[in-house]
Parts: structure tokens; sequence; C-alpha cells
């Protein structure tokens, strides 16, 4: 399990740094404790948006080894509150989540990604269970996370960049 770990925790760290260096100028990096507790993993100007600094999470998907032509990666579960019963990552510091894809990285704003997911997961009644809009929660945990559809990620501001 350790291995496991140590590789998802590497590939994480790997998609950080391609998204960073191919599109970001002026970077920095968070401590430790801001990367674990305020999520964000990498703070830099990323010129499409301004010529602000802002901070970025970066969400690899391990789910690409599996996408080919016909099976495209169609949503991302978005963490509400994680394992700790705390707010999870939609709900940090960082100003933009980026989501590595297929072909792409697809970056949308953090709180028009917390409405927008509040919105449908409303319009769902907040229902349990495990699928789109639904709240789902792992035996054991106290984290509550939601399948949320990039097309419906299209109805907020985002950028697509180049891999």
């Amino acid at each position: 399990m350790k291995q496991y770990f140590d590789y998802c925790f590497q590939y994480g760290k790997d998609a950080e740094k391609r998204f960073s260096e191919k599109h970001l100028i002026d970077i920095s990096y968070p401590t430790k404790q801001q990367d674990i507790y305020d999520h964000w993993d990498v703070c830099g100007v990323l010129p499409i948006i301004n010529n602000n600094k802002h901070k970025f999470d970066i969400k690899s998907s391990g789910k690409l080894k599996y996408s080919t032509d016909k099976i495209i990666m169609d949503s991302i579960w978005v963490e509400g509150t994680n394992i700790s019963g705390k707010d999870g990552w939609v709900k940090g510091k960082a100003d933009f989540i980026v989501f590595e894809r297929e072909t792409s990285w697809f970056v949308v704003n953090r709180k028009e990604l917390l409405n927008l997911t509040m919105q449908k997961l409303k319009e769902n009644n907040f229902k349990k269970g495990k699928g789109i809009y639904l709240i789902h929660t792992r035996d054991g945990r106290k984290d509550k996370v939601t399948q949320v559809l990039f097309n419906d990620m299209k109805e907020i501001n985002y950028y697509e960049l180049t891999k």
C-alpha cells in the first residue's frame, strides 16, 4: 500500500511540475503546512488569466491510463470535506483548480467550482450515494465527495491549455 501511495504522490508532484514549468511564470511553492491545510500546490502568474500571481491546486488523474478515444474521462471527484472532517480542497485557499485531462489542462476558478457544485447538489436535493451530484462518504471516514461533470464546468469561466 505504501508503494502505491508513494507512486500516486510522485505522479501528482510530477503533474504540478509539468503544468507549472509550461504555463506559469514567477513560480513559488507552498510550505508543507500550506500544501496540506490551505490546499494549493503552486503560486505563479498564468498570463492567459492576467498578470497577477495566483494560487493553483493541481489535480492529476490516474484515470488517464484508462482513457481512450472512445472512453474519455468525463467527470472528476470534488472533495467538499476531507477524511478528517475538515474543509476539502474545493473550500481551500487556491484561486484556481487545474485538472489534468487526456490532452490538456482544464483550469477553473475554485470559488466558481464550489458554487457550481453546491448548486448541482441542491438541484439533486443533496441526495447521498455514489455518482454524479450525489454526496458520497466512504465507510469509516468523514469525507464528503461528489462527481462533477466537465461539461457542466464549462458553464463557469474556464481555460483549457495544451499539455
